[in-house]
């Protein structure tokens, strides 16, 4: 993002300040709000669901994933086998995704809310993460998806990267880390050990050093805020927004 963000302070300046007040805004009323329904006993922690998953499963499941370096449908088979689990443990997916809880469009204006008062504090990480990286003389490598997304020209293949970007990719890994992961630790640890790990393993697995940091962060944030509302939709709905404002600078870049 280097040689992303003076392009984007020098043509889209105002754009750049406005997202960041907007960012203070929405973190400054989110903690305000946060406090007073905490306060009131109307945001009890520990609303996700707890699902009986076993070690076998567990073994199933990353079989499934491992087998994507061979075939590229292994994501998509492991995914599809947390579903058959949830399913199999007498779970109904209303209750899984947690839309008796929240209503859709109340997941996806709290997700907005959440996402944009998280995007400069992990951004602000993540800039840390790169100075210091360069004190001690080590090279932040850029970010695979970030590097084919700036340098494609074809319409269909961006397209399809954000699809995955902005759709895909939240929903697989909210399921597999919050919805599974998350899930299958926290019935043999406590929940603080259980979301740390979680996010210690998402931060570790997206293979950038420079971000993992801010995305160790964006996973307890991930976490909690399943624990708080008892949805996965909405830790999909943050991730999705994320994904989207990240998205949306890197496309100013790109065509701006």
């Amino acid at each position: 993002m280097n040689e992303i963000t003076p392009k984007l302070l020098h043509h889209y300046g105002a754009i750049v300040i406005g997202f960041v007040l907007a960012s203070v805004a929405a973190a400054s009323s989110l903690g305000i709000v946060f406090r007073r329904l905490r306060c009131a006993g109307m945001l009890p922690y520990g609303q996700a669901p707890t699902i009986p998953f076993s070690t076998i499963e567990l073994i199933t499941v990353f079989l499934f994933l491992i087998s994507g370096v061979f075939f590229s449908a292994g994501t998509l088979l492991a995914l599809v086998a947390i579903l058959l689990l949830v399913r199999f443990h007498r779970l109904d997916f209303a209750t899984y995704f947690g839309t008796r809880r929240l209503s859709l469009w109340q997941i996806i204006a709290a997700g907005f809310w959440i996402a944009m008062a998280a995007d400069l504090p992990l951004r602000l990480l993540a800039w840390l993460g790169e100075l210091v990286g360069k004190a001690v003389g080590v090279p932040a490598p850029p970010q695979a998806a970030v590097e084919l997304f700036i340098r494609t020209r074809s319409w269909h293949l961006l397209s399809l990267l954000l699809l995955f970007i902005l759709v895909l990719a939240p929903f697989g890994e909210e399921v597999l880390f919050r919805g599974f992961l998350y899930v299958y630790l926290k019935n043999r640890l406590s929940r603080s050990a259980a979301l740390v790990l979680t996010a210690l393993l998402f931060a570790f697995l997206h293979f950038n050093w420079p971000t993992f940091l801010p995305l160790f962060c964006f996973g307890l944030l991930l976490g909690a805020a399943y624990e708080f509302s008892g949805s996965l939709l909405l830790s999909v709905a943050i991730h999705c927004w994320f994904n989207s404002f990240t998205t949306g600078l890197l496309l100013l870049a790109k065509f701006g």
